[in-house]
């Protein structure tokens, strides 16, 4: 049974929550493409997109456009 996430934990990693649910997201949909004809029963997408995250594999940019301190 894998080990559950909890939000708190990725307070130093990234600024926002829903980033990592984009960031998690995009990977999710790569891994599910790469995985479609494989055979065997592996971890879920999600699970492995979360791990990745943790382990500093997935990297990100943010726009320029996306300063909301202005609004």
């Amino acid at each position: 049974m894998p080990v559950p996430f909890y939000v708190h934990e990725y307070k130093d990693k990234i600024d926002s929550l829903y980033r990592l649910v984009i960031i998690a997201a995009k990977r999710v949909n790569q891994i599910a493409k790469m995985e479609r004809h494989a055979f065997g029963k592996k971890k879920k997408p999600t699970v492995t997109s979360v791990e990745e995250f943790e382990q500093d594999k997935l990297t990100y940019r943010k726009n320029e456009k996306e300063d909301l301190s202005k609004i």
